[in-house]
């Protein structure tokens, strides 16, 4: 098709989706629009309970969990930019990245103005990032001076903190 000698020319739509049907002979291929009658708009509650999250699912009981409001300046782009910015969010000399953490040493970085873990191995300074966890401060404190490993993957197994800590990244925990 000349796409180039359509250019410029108004798209034809034909909006009624009851037309879209699969070509014959195609084996068992169906299309059922959604019923809009009502809103103009499919609504998962027009149709029973929602399936999704799975009842066992982490992601169901997270929807029971209190909810927490950050302070402005705190959103994920907020963290975004600081973690661009240049700052040094290790709290470590360049020179000593990265470093060998044992137990002792992790434990001394416990509180809210020095805040290190451990998450699958690597030592994070989360010092920074306590502001802008969406949970709030208490809950990721949890975790502080301590291998947060169970408690992090528990409700956040799909988030990717290696990307987002990569700035706090202190070095590897020898336990």
């Amino acid at each position: 098709m000349d796409f180039n000698r359509l250019r410029g020319q108004p798209v034809q739509r034909d909006n009624n989706v009851s037309k879209l049907r699969a070509p014959e002979g195609s084996p068992g291929v169906r299309f059922n629009p959604p019923d809009t009658s009502s809103s103009g708009i499919a609504r998962d509650d027009d149709k029973g309970p929602s399936t999704f999250p799975m009842a066992n699912s982490s992601q169901r009981a997270l929807s029971s969990r209190k909810k927490v409001v950050l302070e402005p300046g705190c959103s994920p782009l907020d963290w975004a930019r600081l973690t661009s910015s240049g700052k040094n969010l290790r709290g470590i000399q360049p020179q000593d990245f990265p470093m060998k953490v044992d137990k002792k040493t992790l434990s001394l970085h416990n509180n809210r103005q020095d805040c290190w873990t451990v998450l699958k191995g690597r030592v994070y300074n989360i010092t920074s990032y306590l502001r802008f966890h969406p949970g709030g401060i208490e809950e990721i404190m949890k975790c502080a001076g301590k291998d947060g490993t169970l408690l992090f993957m528990k409700y956040h197994a799909w988030v990717n903190y290696e990307r987002m800590l990569e700035n706090c990244l202190v070095g590897v925990y020898i336990g």
